[in-house]
């Protein structure tokens, strides 16, 4: 039940990105969100999920394709961990942001990130992440969803 819930929240994080009329995220939350994504790339590309998950708050959640989630940074680490050693580390990565809007202390971040590996296994996925301006001014993941293929 759990997952499902977060996976309801999750879900209401994409109509508040997509109903509610934004702005364009600030010149600062965009760097900040830059260097997450760059993390990420720099992490699977070395085989450091701690790199990725430092970019997560405490007790973010982390939703896959298939509508499990994963809550708390640690135990997201343990699962990206356990992915990666099935994949190996990735030859190749990239994020690509399709677009942007912030609300309040959110900016919410739409895209592609994907990741070719050395058995030639290719990663493709869709996302929709709810980054969080955390009281030191960092911006951090809050919510992360992998939007279904059709």
């Amino acid at each position: 039940m759990k997952t499902l819930r977060s996976f309801i929240t999750a879900g209401g994080l994409v109509s508040a990105a997509m109903l509610t009329p934004g702005q364009t995220p600030t010149a600062s939350a965009r760097v900040a969100i830059d260097a997450g994504n760059q993390a990420w790339i720099d992490g699977i590309k070395a085989g450091d999920m701690k790199r990725i998950a430092t970019t997560y708050t405490e007790d973010a959640v982390d939703c896959g394709r298939t509508g499990e989630c994963i809550r708390g940074r640690f135990q997201i680490q343990r699962h990206m961990t356990a992915q990666l050693e099935s994949f190996g580390r990735a030859r190749s990565a990239a994020v690509k942001t399709w677009g942007s809007t912030e609300q309040g202390s959110f900016v919410y971040e739409w895209g592609e990130a994907e990741a070719t590996f050395s058995g030639g296994k290719r990663l493709v996925e869709r996302y929709l992440t709810a980054w969080q301006e955390r009281p030191d001014g960092t911006w951090k993941i809050f919510r992360n969803m992998v939007i279904p293929d059709k």
